[in-house]
């Protein structure tokens, strides 16, 4: 499901005929947080004439706004999404994104893959699935069962042309099963496309470990908060993303 705090009032007004302080207002009166996620997407189809889509990308939104969800939480897990603009055609993203050649370069070692519905890919870090979706140059979806990071869930790329004439890629880690998997696994796309970026426009992949030392070094020359903004306790130490963000 794309991301429902990027919808814009424009475009849920055109495709709902409200705009979001609208659906909040109607969905307040009819009591939508006392009655649940399934009952507020029903009733959102059968009495406003919602399609399933909408029906559930409003009632997340309506639960986001509300404080009756979590941040990245869906009605099925957790999800996180990552995008990047890339000055290569569709064509070139996706093959980095799908060749094993390219992904053992920029992503992984060892990267194996049959490239069709239903075929399997692995890699020597321990990633492996099976692909339920293949439309070059466009989208690719499939399962992720890496045993110790996130299995069970999905992964999504979308590559498209973007109005500035660039190419942009997305990925989505879907069903995640807690915040802490989606914080984890967002810095580790995060990672993950820089390092697409950079090989597919110079043919330089960003090692994980040199994004972790910019990542720290950006951190540290951050501006600092006013005193009395800093909350009392020990500074949270960033998830490692050395295993977790070798990826295929």
């Amino acid at each position: 499901m794309a991301s429902e705090d990027r919808i814009s009032d424009e475009a849920v007004r055109a495709r709902t005929g409200k705009r979001w302080a609208q659906w909040f207002t109607a969905l307040d009166r009819w009591g939508a947080a006392a009655k649940g996620h399934r009952a507020t997407a029903a009733w959102l189809a059968k009495e406003r004439g919602l399609t399933p889509w909408w029906s559930q990308t409003v009632t997340v939104r309506y639960e986001l706004e509300r404080g009756l969800r979590a941040r990245h939480e869906r009605s099925d897990g957790f999800e996180v999404s990552a995008t990047r603009l890339v000055t290569k055609p569709p064509a070139r993203v996706f093959d980095a994104i799908t060749k094993p050649a390219d992904l053992s370069k920029w992503f992984t070692r060892g990267a194996r893959a049959r490239l069709v519905v239903g075929g399997s890919y692995s890699n020597r870090d321990g990633d492996r699935g099976r692909f339920l979706a293949v439309a070059r140059p466009k989208r690719l979806r499939m399962t992720w069962e890496n045993p110790n990071h996130c299995p069970d869930t999905i992964v999504e790329f979308t590559v498209a042309r973007a109005p500035s004439g660039k190419t942009q890629v997305r990925v989505t880690h879907e069903r995640l099963a807690s915040r802490k998997d989606a914080t984890k696994m967002k810095e580790a796309w995060s990672w993950a496309l820089d390092s697409l970026r950079s090989y597919v426009q110079t043919g330089a992949p960003i090692p994980v470990e040199e994004w972790e030392r910019e990542r720290r070094a950006k951190k540290r020359s951050a501006p600092k908060k006013p005193a009395a903004a800093k909350r009392v306790g020990a500074k949270k130490e960033a998830p490692s993303k050395r295993r977790v963000a070798r990826a295929s």
